[in-house]
């Protein structure tokens, strides 16, 4: 389209103008997703137990996901990653799932986020349009990791974080510097383009005065130390469920599966609360406007009921249910740190995502961001402490981790399952070894080896 080999001029202005049309064709959809999101959720609050159809609506989502068109499933933040590292595209079949049935899924009381839908679209229409203008494979990378932070940047109002965490969440310890115009180009046009179109955001203006002394220092170390583990416990209980869900529809049959996780998100929406169910957004705002928790148990239960969802089924993204963790868990360690609970809820916000999607820039910039600039500190402190702690784990196991980044990287330590997709019951079939050996890889996060301390005192 472009000859850019001779003068650097026309590269920059090559990728402002395809960086900006995938703004704007991306922005667009991300506004009538949440348009028809925000809706379908206000026709639905007015139903009393809304939900109890959820089993059979979890089945439903399966059997559309991947009975219908199999070979398109690439409809979740991570199958967007593991194409654009394989230099893979998204087919428009895959945006079409993504859109629609992650919106059944929260709808029904699914626990899921926004997000996938939107970098899923994002790169689906990246791929497009590069076919559209006969962009050769590297390019098409390109456009498609735009999309990608086109959507981040739209769907949560962060136009530079967006753009950032498209980037960083590809590959943890490497950055592509060769994209970061075009996406922070994209991000800023789909977030113009959905404020725009009349999307609303969460913004949280926090009153307190930072004073960066040596005991608010230590107490943020502290803060960050527990959002990593956190990050862990809900890294692992994810994988756990999943093979346990693939385990019950190896053994049964995959409505079995998805009946039994609809049942014991139905009974935790009825016995303890259906905060915990759906999208979740009051369980945010709560904690950030410095309001009580319902329960001090309420960041465990949206692990729970996350967790169940996707196991079972469920289509979605993850952040928005791991913004919910990080605001409870803060708000409830607020107290214990004498800290000021909206404040905490803000830091565990993002230092959660950092630690659980390997993203320590865009979190701390997304801090920034959301909460402005007087929380810089502290977030950027707990986000980083958040993300040493939990090493080479990730909530995206498509994640490529750089040997340079700063994570230890043990390929025999990796359980085979998660080498496979992880949204596919029929793909792998687990055993009984297989979920006793997942049982013994999450223990050893929590239970430090004898052995090794043994060596040290000899």
């Amino acid at each position: 389209m472009f000859d850019e080999s001779a003068h650097s001029v026309l590269h920059i202005i090559k990728w402002f103008i395809l960086a900006t049309l995938v703004g704007i064709v991306v922005g667009t959809l991300d506004a009538a997703f949440l348009k028809l999101l925000d809706r379908a959720l206000r026709l639905r609050n007015h139903v009393e137990l809304f939900y109890l159809p959820l089993p059979f609506a979890l089945y439903a989502i399966v059997v559309l996901s991947r009975k219908v068109a199999p070979r398109d499933k690439d409809y979740s933040t991570d199958d967007v990653i593991q194409n654009i590292n394989s230099y893979q595209t998204v087919s428009f079949i895959s945006i079409l799932k993504a859109f629609f049935l992650s919106i059944a899924t929260m709808v029904t009381g699914g626990s899921a986020g926004k997000e996938a839908p939107c970098a899923d679209v994002g790169a689906g229409m990246g791929s497009f349009l590069s076919k559209l203008l006969h962009l050769n494979q590297q390019d098409c990378r390109k456009m498609m990791i735009c999309g990608v932070s086109a959507g981040f940047a739209g769907v949560f109002g962060v136009p530079i974080s967006g753009a950032l965490f498209g980037l960083e969440v590809l590959w943890v310890g490497h950055i592509f510097y060769e994209v970061l115009f075009p996406a922070l180009v994209a991000g800023i046009t789909a977030y113009q383009v959905t404020s725009r179109l009349g999307v609303n955001y969460i913004y949280h203006s926090l009153p307190f005065h930072p004073v960066l002394s040596e005991l608010v220092f230590l107490k943020v170390v502290a803060a960050g130390v527990c959002f990593g583990l956190i990050s862990i416990l809900f890294i692992e209980i994810n994988k756990f469920m999943r093979v346990v869900f693939r385990y019950l529809a190896a053994r049964t049959r995959l409505f079995w599966a998805c009946m039994i996780g609809g049942a014991v998100l139905v009974a935790i929406g009825y016995v303890i609360s259906p905060l915990y169910l759906g999208l979740g957004m009051a369980g945010i705002d709560g904690p950030l406007s410095g309001g009580a928790l319902e329960s001090p148990f309420g960041f465990f239960y949206k692990i729970i009921t996350t967790s169940i969802t996707f196991a079972a089924g469920g289509l979605g993204g993850v952040v928005t249910p791991i913004f919910f963790v990080g605001a409870q868990a803060g708000a409830m360690i607020s107290d214990i740190l004498r800290v000021d609970s909206a404040t905490l809820a803000a830091i565990g916000l993002v230092a959660v995502l950092a630690g659980a999607a390997n993203t320590p820039l865009a979190a701390s910039v997304m801090a920034i961001e959301l909460f402005g600039a007087k929380i810089a500190p502290y977030a950027t402190v707990a986000c980083v402490i958040s993300f040493l702690v939990t090493g080479r784990q990730s909530i995206y196991p498509h994640q490529r981790i750089s040997m340079d980044s700063g994570k230890d990287i043990d390929p025999s330590a990796t359980p085979s399952h998660l080498r496979r997709r992880s949204t596919d019951f029929q793909q792998y079939m687990p055993h009984r070894k297989a979920l006793l050996n997942q049982m013994k890889n999450s223990a050893k996060h929590y239970w430090p080896d004898k052995r090794k301390h043994k060596k040290i005192k000899k």
